[in-house]
Parts: structure tokens; sequence; C-alpha cells
């Protein structure tokens, strides 16, 4: 118990490292979004507008929510040379990156050395503070925890039924995706690599019921392989996020977006696909801001 709780917490805290292969790819030879002719990314100066921006190597990609996830905007980030985590901070993003921080200005794409940053890890935890609970998943463990934060207590063990999957046989974290959805978090997402599916459960009646399971969603790519191009900590292991309006789920390594309300596949990214690090920013008359959207 105590184990499980101090993995959450030290995820929220962002310690530890992920372990991955590393290669060595030129960015150059590359459109930075793995795309061909697509123009820099200019913010918008007027009215509000949606993007979730991901992070492969040494780039910046801007797909608005709002049109289609239409890639709009790329910007070449030359020093920021693998990308493991991206986060806000006081306007801008922090990017941490294999030598150091960088804080990103989304109005400008001016890239400057400096900042803090959280590391990327093995575990995850996801908090619902309003009900005082708490996700967690970690290795060797393929399903997830549900933790109750005032009494430091573990409420339920919640593995996926119907499956196989041996520690140590790869993909290992095999569950390293967790997603509460908003604006209520009712469900949970969480993603279920060694299965090639994202499972989703209604945590509504928490803390007296379990979590139970009431969609599951196969992916359009396996989480094997490396991301390309990558410099560092390249295995693809995948990452959940969701949008602040609980609309849609992102789903790094893979390139899936999912509508949640259908319970389908949208459509897929290319730069998602060889990233696990994105985020979404909004910009109102050329203000960012960085909702709530939960990992």
């Amino acid at each position: 118990m105590k184990r499980w709780l101090r993995a959450g917490v030290l995820a929220l805290a962002a310690v530890g490292v992920v372990a991955g292969l590393t290669v060595y790819f030129s960015s150059e030879t590359v459109p930075p979004c793995l795309v061909s002719g697509v123009g820099t990314w200019k913010v918008p100066t007027e009215g509000t507008h949606r993007y979730e921006v991901v992070f492969p190597d040494r780039a910046a990609c801007f797909f608005a929510i709002d049109d289609g996830h239409k890639l709009v905007g790329a910007l070449r980030l030359p020093e920021a040379k693998g990308i493991s985590f991206a986060a806000p901070l006081l306007g801008d993003i922090a990017l941490r990156t294999e030598s150091g921080v960088f804080r990103l200005d989304p109005r400008t794409g001016a890239l400057r050395r400096g900042g803090l940053a959280p590391f990327p890890s093995d575990i995850l935890a996801v908090t619902d503070d309003r009900r005082g609970l708490m996700y967690v998943t970690r290795r060797g463990f393929l399903g997830f925890r549900v933790l109750d934060l005032r009494t430091a207590t573990a409420l339920y063990d919640v593995s996926f039924k119907g499956v196989k999957w041996t520690p140590g046989s790869g993909l290992d974290p095999p569950a390293h995706g967790l997603s509460l959805q908003q604006p209520d978090r009712r469900r949970l997402w969480v993603l279920d690599a060694p299965n090639g599916v994202v499972r989703a459960y209604d945590v509504s009646g928490l803390p007296q019921r379990p979590p139970r399971q009431v969609a599951e969603i196969p992916l359009s790519n396996p989480l094997t392989g490396d991301e390309s191009p990558c410099s560092q900590a390249c295995r693809r292991i995948g990452s959940l996020q969701g949008t602040a309006d609980g609309s849609y789920l992102y789903v790094g390594d893979v390139g899936d977006v999912i509508d949640t309300a259908k319970g389908e596949v949208l459509t897929n990214l290319e730069a998602l696909h060889n990233s696990r690090v994105h985020l979404e920013v909004d910009f109102s008359d050329g203000r960012p801001s960085y909702p709530d959207s939960h990992r």
C-alpha cells in the first residue's frame, strides 16, 4: 500500500526517468511535423482558438482542435533535442530535453534556455481533488489502483479482465496512459498497451462502488517499435491526454484522436504517432492559456 501511494506522489512530483532506447536521426532532412508543406506557426490574434500541440523531436506541431485537427503550423526547435516532457510555465511552455530545460513562447515561437519542467516517469498518477481520489498506474501491473487521498489507503485494484500479459514480456509499463475526463470527472480512460486498446471506466460511484468498464476502443496502431525521429527514450510506451471540455482524447505514440462521445477513433496524427509529449493550448485574442486537461 505504501509503495503505491509513494509511487503516486512521486509521479505527481514528476520524478523518475522513462527508460528507452536511444537512436539518433538527423532532423534537418525530416519535416518538423512529419508532413510536407506545413507553414511556420503564426499565432491567431483575434477570437478564441484551441490547439493540441505535439512535440516530436526538435519540433512543435499545432493542430486546430475545432477545425478537424488540421495541422495549421509547425516550429523547428533545433536546440530542443530529445523532448521528454512539456508543461505550462508562466505563460510559456517548459520543455524538458536531454540538454536541460527550455522555455517556448507559443506567441512568437521564441525558444530560450532555462526554467523548470517535470521529469517523465514510468509511474502515472491523476488526482480528483473534489472527491479526494488518486488513480495510479505503474510498472508490472496491467491495470490501475484507486487511492483515498484523505486516509492514504487503497480502495480498489482494477485489473483488465480477459487478457493475458506477463511482466517482463515487453511493453512495461503496460498501462502508461491515464486521463480523467473533464469537466465532470465521471469517466477514467486507461491505456492497455499489450492489448492495443483504450479502456473507459465509469468512476462516478467511487468510493462506495468500484470502477466499472463501459467502453473498449481499439487503437489504429500497435504500441511497438521506436519513435522516429528520436534521440532519447525512443521506445513507444504511450500517453493519454484529454481536451478540457472532454470531447477528445489523444493517444501518444499511437497518433489516435478519439471522439469520446462516439467512442471511436476520429483521425490519426503522424506527429502524435511519434511522440508522447503533447498538451492543449488555447488562445484568446492572441493570449495563450493552458486548460486543466488531465494526463
